[in-house]
């Protein structure tokens, strides 16, 4: 798939350039099928639940709201639903939003987003993920999300941000995060090859390529092929 012009106007989305860390050959055959993928319902789910942490909504309330969000959602997740709920009300602290989907962008380095949670105070800012927290720290992904979006809003406001908080909502965690050194530098090495995916450049598969958790895994030839050449 070739740039377009639509490409260059909107840059590169902060989503997509954690998806090139992980590995480049998913952000290229993402951009092969036809771009972003649709929210998944344990995201959905998710998603409500964090920004309900604290005011006592119902799991019924916030079912409702997932039905409306995701008409297509699983109705077995709804016992997902309350056993997140159920986990969060005992973890926590959470840290209260003042706006949610939140869109961002960074105009220096060409790149964009969607901040699930602004917050009032520190972490200034939070975003939610459906994924069961690591043993300890938050994953290398989520490193490099929070720094995109730190970036963002850093230039939007003119305010320093050093931290930014994930919140692991099935295992009712919110876990702050500073970002070091070596997680800009990851992020900038994976935007500078995300931008080449964009201008048609094929990358190669890295070295330890995360194949058992992709959905590309049979699409995905060792021998390096496009897409074209495996349908």
């Amino acid at each position: 798939m070739a740039t377009t012009d639509e490409d260059n106007r909107k840059g590169i989305s902060i989503s997509a350039v954690a998806r090139t860390a992980s590995c480049p050959l998913r952000f290229y055959i993402d951009r092969e099928c036809g771009g972003e993928r649709s929210e998944s319902g344990r995201y959905t789910v998710c998603k409500q639940i964090s920004y309900h942490l604290g005011d006592g909504t119902d799991g019924t309330a916030i079912w409702e709201e997932c039905l409306a969000v995701n008409p297509g959602i699983d109705p077995r997740l709804r016992n997902y639903l309350e056993e997140c709920l159920v986990i969060c009300r005992a973890g926590g602290p959470w840290p209260e939003s003042r706006e949610t989907d939140v869109a961002v962008r960074s105009d220096a380095l060409g790149i964009f987003g969607v901040v699930d949670k602004v917050c009032g105070g520190d972490p200034c800012f939070s975003i939610v993920r459906a994924a069961p927290a690591p043993a300890t720290g938050i994953y290398p992904a989520d490193r490099i999300r929070l720094f995109g979006y730190l970036t963002c809003l850093e230039e939007m406001t003119g305010d320093e941000i050093p931290t930014g908080a994930v919140e692991y909502i099935p295992s009712g965690l919110s876990r702050v995060c500073r970002p070091l050194p070596i997680d800009r530098r990851r992020f900038l090495n994976a935007l500078r090859t995300a931008r080449q995916i964009v201008s048609g450049k094929k990358p190669a598969k890295p070295a330890c390529p995360p194949c058992g958790r992709c959905i590309h895994e049979d699409r995905c030839s060792p021998q390096s092929r496009r897409l074209s050449d495996l349908l």
